[in-house]
């Protein structure tokens, strides 16, 4: 009966490793499988193939693992810069999004490799793999809809207007696909404020934050405000990244359970 038990416990072990999506939990089921294998040999009493089993076993495990480390030991951010979300200060990089993602790089045995982007370039980054997940500045665009996804904040597209003049947007975003005809793309918030600035726009179509950052300019405290939609900003997933979006999941339930997001939203916003 134990034989028999163990025989199929390792059958299921090796069915279980052969289909984890990510490499490194098939590495530990690996580990496991090796044990059972060994115990299996122990219990048809040959005790010298058990211990070969064990030591090649764990020695291939151990190779397997280095090489798995290698290969998925990093998570690719495609960063666009937004603050108080996700901002460069200095030589570090800050923000509220910023310590989500460090949290989920603890939760993943995983380290950050962060790229600062233009907003446009997103869909592509995510749907090539270059990057696994995509953070900052974003509210999801009708193309963006099939990526994963981890909703963070509430907000709100809406349409400023100051003056006469064209409408401005930035390009590849949710708020560019409200912009009316003849609006102007920008790739960057900071060249769609210069434009402001300068008076080139007699308005913009911005999410709630970007309205608070040309609000704090001075740029639009005198405008009519026009509200478009509510959305999220989120963070962005490549398709095959499901269960990396799934352990942000949980890790905003466990703040909000402790009480630790209110604190973090009260820090940032």
């Amino acid at each position: 009966m134990t034989v028999l038990l163990l025989a199929v416990l390792a059958f299921a072990l090796a069915a279980v490793a052969l289909t984890r999506r990510r490499l490194l939990w098939g590495v530990a089921v690996l580990g496991v499988h090796s044990l059972v294998l060994a115990a299996l040999y122990f219990a048809l009493s040959a005790p010298d193939v058990a211990l070969a089993e064990a030591a090649i076993g764990f020695g291939l495990v151990t190779f397997v693992y280095l090489l798995a480390i290698r290969r998925t030991g990093r998570i690719a951010v495609a960063a666009v810069e937004c603050r108080p979300l996700l901002y460069p200060e200095g030589e570090e990089v800050v923000g509220l999004v910023w310590e989500l993602l460090e949290l989920l790089a603890a939760r993943t045995h995983r380290e950050l490799e962060l790229r600062w982007v233009e907003r446009g370039e997103v869909e592509g980054l995510l749907s090539s793999r270059e990057a696994d997940l995509a953070a900052g500045d974003l509210v999801p665009s009708a193309r963006e809809t099939a990526f994963p996804r981890v909703p963070l904040l509430p907000t709100r597209i809406v349409r400023v207007r100051r003056g006469n003049g064209p409408l401005g947007a930035i390009s590849g975003s949710r708020e560019a696909e409200r912009l009316p005809r003849g609006g102007r793309l920008f790739p960057r918030r900071g060249e769609l404020l210069e434009a402001l600035e300068r008076g080139e726009l007699g308005g913009a179509v911005v999410n709630l934050l970007e309205l608070r950052s040309f609000y704090l300019r001075g740029t639009f405290r005198d405008a009519e405000i026009e509200p478009l939609e509510d959305a999220d900003f989120v963070v962005l997933f490549a398709p095959d990244e499901g269960e990396l979006a799934e352990a942000l999941r949980e890790i905003m339930t466990e703040l909000r359970e402790k009480g630790e997001w209110e604190e973090l939203l009260r820090r940032y916003l």
